[in-house]
């Protein structure tokens, strides 16, 4: 019905390939909410700027007869002249704003499968920040009543939204519920009043909340989040997907979207866009025109920022500069500033979905970076290998390291104020970084696997290379961030040396002959896993008898390994033939 798979990552960010009814889509990805009634921007001009997805709400169409009548008859792909994916909201916004609605959840729900969304939303009850626990516990209650009903009858993929006001263990409580049943998104519900008074921090407690419950292979949607001066670090937090009508709410106000905040037209002299709108047109012009036209063109100038900015986000996930970004749009309002020195205070949750690893440098950009799972377990893992290479040199970010980390990620990848001398290894001592790296990648006795170790040093630049024993391939120094591939017989000695299941992803039988010969292993066939797995990290792979099948790298983490069904989950470096 729905499929999703992760492809990159950074922070707790992710860009992940969705599918729904043979349509892909994306992720992280804003849907622009489409008012059936008030059409600013038609939906197919929206597809052709490259919006794939969009949101209208089903309550709305189906309480105008006219509307719902034609929806009914055509089916909302035609009824809104779009050929994207359509997902629909049931009118628990309306329920919230105006405390009552008249339609059922049955009803609403059978509705939506009629007129062919591709996304629906049952009738869950949200829950206003600040409200007393017993309404937000009666609310949650009936909401997971309606969860099951919507279950039962559901005939396409639906989204599950998370409610609890803002009590934290609510959140997580619903998040853990909703996650146990058949659903295919969980969006975070009730969230739109915390953003319009600014109380971010808040949100961030809320969207973390939700996340530690909520199972990792599902998207998450932040409900009604579409400004661009929160995208950075609402991906950073886990978000996958928002909605928003704000670039058209905004245009009819006049006001201009920018990703540090918004500005009126009224009080823009120049435009700080290069957008096709404010290419060809000065603010004076704007401010001239008809009022309808205006709208429209700042809707569009809008949209363009929304789009330009989540391509920013992504491209941050794929260069590992995610956190980078966030620090800087974090800087934009003091109460976002906030927030993120509020999201760094999540150090398990953060840590777990961290990547071992990034194609980019570090950056000391500010105190508060150094507060980053990156830093915080650079250290903690240099501690740990301190104790076995006593050795040391002074970093100027993270302090005293062991010499023979020197060349390793992010100690030699990290720029600061200060530069940072990075001892070369002789042939004499060369063997010791490698034994090093081993401890602080795979683990404690780890080094043991290279203790009769020859290391090659590169010609051109004296840097570890190739690594062998007795005539046989045992890893490759990596020369951009200083850590292991292993080869067989590396691998071999690690298996023999960590116990299980360190570093290990189990696989079922179907997939065994494949690994062995070096292919994929994908999520749907993997077993087990060992927890402390973390992103981008070289695994063992094995059956369910611990015999080594082959080696590679991994995408997901260790709990994501357990649950993830699609996609692929190790990207098979080398396989053990039988």
């Amino acid at each position: 019905m729905l499929r999703f798979e992760i492809k990159a990552r950074d922070a707790a960010g992710r860009i992940g390939k969705l599918e729904v009814n043979g349509k892909k889509l994306e992720t992280p990805a804003i849907m622009p909410v489409v008012n059936p009634k008030q059409l600013i921007v038609e939906p197919k001009d929206l597809k052709k700027m490259g919006f794939d997805i969009i949101i209208t709400n089903s309550y709305i169409i189906y309480k105008d007869e006219e509307l719902r009548d034609r929806a009914l008859e055509v089916g909302i792909h035609k009824f809104l002249d779009y050929d994207g994916i359509i997902e629909v909201d049931s009118g628990s916004f309306q329920l919230m704003r105006y405390g009552g609605i008249e339609v059922t959840n049955r009803e609403i729900i059978e509705f939506q499968h009629k007129i062919g969304v591709d996304i629906g939303t049952f009738l869950d009850i949200p829950t206003i920040p600040d409200a007393p626990r017993e309404k937000a516990e009666e609310d949650l209650r009936i909401t997971l009543e309606r969860a099951k009903e919507a279950e039962e009858i559901k005939q396409i993929a639906m989204n599950a939204t998370v409610q609890g006001s803002t009590f934290l263990d609510l959140r997580t409580y619903a998040a853990e519920k909703l996650s146990e049943m058949n659903f295919e998104i969980h969006p975070i519900g009730a969230v739109v009043p915390l953003m319009e008074s600014y109380r971010y921090k808040d949100l961030v407690d809320v969207v973390v909340a939700s996340k530690i419950g909520l199972r990792p292979d599902r998207p998450v949607h932040l409900f009604g989040a579409g400004h661009p001066m929160i995208f950075a670090l609402a991906v950073a937090m886990g978000i996958d997907l928002f909605d928003s009508a704000s670039y058209a709410l905004y245009a009819k106000d006049g006001r201009y979207l920018t990703p540090e905040g918004t500005k009126h037209l009224d009080d823009i002299e120049y435009f700080p866009c290069s957008c096709p709108v404010c290419s060809k047109y000065t603010p004076q012009e704007l401010r001239e025109m008809e009022k309808e036209e205006r709208a429209k063109l700042l809707a569009l100038h809008n949209l363009w920022v929304i789009r330009e900015e989540l391509n920013r986000v992504k491209q941050a996930i794929k260069e590992g500069t995610l956190w980078e970004l966030v620090d800087e749009r974090s800087r934009s309002h003091p109460k976002l500033f906030a927030a993120y020195k509020r999201l760094l205070e999540y150090k398990d949750y953060l840590e777990e979905n961290e990547p071992i690893s990034k194609s980019s440098a570090f950056f000391k950009v500010s105190e508060e970076i150094l507060r980053t799972p990156v830093v915080l377990r650079a250290k903690e893992r240099a501690e740990r290998v301190k104790q076995k290479f006593s050795q040391t040199v002074e970093h100027p970010i993270f302090g005293e390291i062991p010499k023979y980390l020197a060349l390793t990620f992010p100690f030699a990848q990290s720029e600061a104020e200060e530069d940072f001398t990075i001892p070369k290894p002789s042939k004499k001592d060369a063997k010791l970084y490698i034994k090093a790296v081993a401890e602080y990648q795979f683990g404690e006795n780890a080094s043991k696997a290279f203790e009769d170790a020859f290391v090659e040093l590169s010609r051109k630049t004296g840097m570890p290379r190739q690594i062998k024993a007795k005539g046989k391939h045992l890893a490759t120094f990596r020369a951009e961030d200083g850590l292991l591939t292993l080869g067989i017989e590396g691998a071999k000695r690690l298996h023999q040396i960590l116990p299980y299941p360190k570093m290990r992803v189990v696989v079922n039988a179907d997939a065994e002959p494949f690994a062995r010969k070096g292919k994929s292993v994908f999520a749907k066939f993997v077993i087990d896993a060992d927890e402390n797995i973390r992103p981008y990290d070289e695994v063992l792979i094995v059956n369910e008898k611990d015999e080594l099948l082959a080696t590679g790298q991994t995408i997901l983490n260790g709990k994501e390994l357990r649950i993830f069904k699609q996609g692929v989950a190790v990207k098979v470096r080398r396989g053990v033939e039988s």
